[in-house]
């Protein structure tokens, strides 16, 4: 049975939490269960949202335009990510913007579109996210239209009766007319003016002077009403040691305010305090602010984000890593596959190293690969050394060819900020290979990607030799590849397109090589060391990655 037969026949059964999906494979094989969905874990601390089961629609709560995902499991299946188009059955996916727990995504007013995918990368469903439809105000106003004209025929009748029976004192009046300021404080919500009150110590002479009285008293409580109506205090000129941020820091430099968020803060809706506005830094934005002498000057408000685990003090599963399949042995038609990890932690330092991966029968070595050690922004698939040696194996003897182990790697993790520079203080320790195709070389890269594999701006370098502990900085290129990264034949996402520099970023990819071609897993049978891509023990060693936001 075709796959695209078994998705248009995908039924959705039973109560929300009761839900059972099973997808059988193209070849008649057993099913592959799925976790059942139960979409308001989906969100996080949104309830009041509004969830279709049957036809995979979420609504969120009125003025709501963002969401944090709590757990991305409980869509019914093992990953989710954006799509980039509305097609409900085959949707075209956005394979650099995966959807995982704890990411925050902004909704436009076209919503948003998740893919939910089992372990094999099938369809399993396609998710609409959409913002609440803003009711009419016009009842509203109605309403409130209606309540000021009853209060006005209410205050037009009783200054009437009070021209009909004029004030017998002038204690009478005074009463009077505090039970009328009363009405009107209701009303208007303002204080009586000063005015109106000295009238009333005063008896009223003619009917024709309380009702000029009663009419100046009623434009003077407009006035009153409309005057201290709040001002937005980003309006007002707050200085520079007031600001904060909350979950954040805030400092100045120069003409930068710059505001540290933590990973995953949804950065379209920063809320800067004093201020009572909630604004969309993903981009610098031009603002005023004092010093304490009381100087207004503009400042350009800066928000950056640093990725976790930049210290290098313990592994973080923002990063993704071979060594765990190069530290695990496999056996297939009797060959065995094995190496020894290549990522380590210690004192604060990772170091990553190039390692052979050999095959052997029972006691035999029989052939020899080389791998490059990679720590990479992403996801990787492998899970044993067989994968490095041979990636994709299905059955057979393994192959002495080639393996192209980047296939099973997933690059990018969810990103929305413009940084200007990374800051990278590291070591590298050079032994050469004999290859001149592809010398022996680390290599350090972010690119910046945003929609549709479209490339925001790009970093990179290299050393060619031994390099002591020491800082480097480099600068982000936007709209430009200066190192030649998307065509030198480096392990990076495939379908990537240089972008003009000027679109939304989405995504940040970051990679720390020991070896810059060893992602190509080369070599064989003795005598083929001439193959290897990498040089054996060749090591890059880690103390400290920083995204930097200020400056050019």
């Amino acid at each position: 049975m075709k796959f695209d037969l078994l998705k248009k026949k995908l039924v959705v059964a039973g109560a929300l939490c009761a839900f059972a999906f099973c997808l059988c494979s193209c070849d008649g094989g057993p099913s592959v269960p799925v976790i059942p969905p139960n979409a308001y874990d989906f969100l996080e601390d949104m309830d009041d949202a509004e969830i279709d089961v049957e036809s995979h629609s979420i609504v969120l709560p009125e003025g709501v335009d963002s969401f944090t995902v709590d757990n991305v499991a409980a869509l019914g299946g093992s990953s989710c990510y954006l799509a980039l188009d509305d097609d409900p059955v085959d949707p075209e996916i956005d394979w650099d913007s995966e959807v995982s727990t704890g990411t925050t995504l902004g909704v436009d007013e076209d919503g948003l579109n998740l893919v939910i995918l089992d372990g094999d990368k099938r369809v399993v469903a396609v998710w609409h996210v959409s913002r609440a439809k803003k009711k009419s105000s016009s009842s509203t106003k109605k309403s409130s239209s209606s309540a000021k004209a009853a209060s006005s025929s209410s205050e037009s009748e009783e200054s009437s009766s009070s021209k009909k029976e004029p004030a017998s004192s002038a204690a009478e009046s005074s009463s009077s007319q505090e039970e009328s300021s009363s009405s009107e404080e209701t009303v208007s919500s303002s204080e009586e003016p000063a005015e109106s009150s000295s009238s009333v110590e005063e008896p009223s002479s003619s009917s024709v002077e309380q009702s000029s009285s009663s009419e100046e008293s009623s434009s003077s409580v407009e006035e009153s009403s409309s005057s201290e109506t709040p001002a937005s205090s980003a309006n007002v000129a707050v200085k520079l040691s007031e600001l904060s941020v909350a979950k954040g820091t805030v400092s100045v430099k120069d003409s930068f305010v710059y505001v540290e968020l933590p990973y995953g803060t949804n950065l379209t809706r920063v809320e800067l305090l004093p201020l009572d506005t909630v604004n969309d830094l993903r981009r610098p934005v031009e603002m005023e602010f004092a010093d304490d002498e009381g100087n207004v000057a503009t400042y350009s408000v800066v928000a950056g984000v640093q990725l976790p685990g930049s210290n290098f003090s313990a592994r973080d599963d923002f990063w993704a890593t071979t060594s765990d399949a190069m530290a695990t042995k496999k056996t297939a038609a009797a060959i065995t596959v094995s190496s020894s990890a290549n990522l380590e932690f210690d004192g604060g330092t990772a170091t990553i190293t190039t390692r052979e991966v050999e095959g052997s029968l029972v006691i035999i070595d029989g052939s020899w690969k080389m791998a490059g050690g990679f720590y990479f922004s992403g996801e990787y698939a492998g899970t044993t050394a067989l994968d490095i040696y041979q990636q994709g194996y299905t059955s057979g003897t393994p192959s002495t060819g080639d393996s192209y182990i980047a296939r099973d790697m997933t690059f990018g993790k969810p990103f929305t900020a413009r940084p200007t520079a990374f800051t990278v203080k590291y070591s590298y320790i050079h032994k050469a290979n004999t290859s001149t195709n592809y010398p022996q070389k680390s290599l350090v890269y972010v690119m910046l990607v945003g929609k549709n594999g479209k490339v925001v701006a790009t970093g990179a370098f290299s050393d060619s030799e031994s390099v002591e502990m020491n800082t480097r900085t480099v600068k982000l290129s936007y709209g430009k590849d200066p190192f030649g990264l998307l065509d030198g034949g480096y392990a990076v996402a495939e379908g990537l397109t240089l972008g003009k520099g000027d679109e939304d970023v989405t995504s940040i990819h970051v990679m720390f090589a020991s070896s810059a071609y060893a992602h190509v897993v080369s070599g064989g049978t003795a005598g083929n060391s001439g193959k290897y891509r990498g040089g054996e023990n060749s090591a890059l060693v880690l103390d400290e990655f920083k995204l930097e936001y200020l400056g050019e």
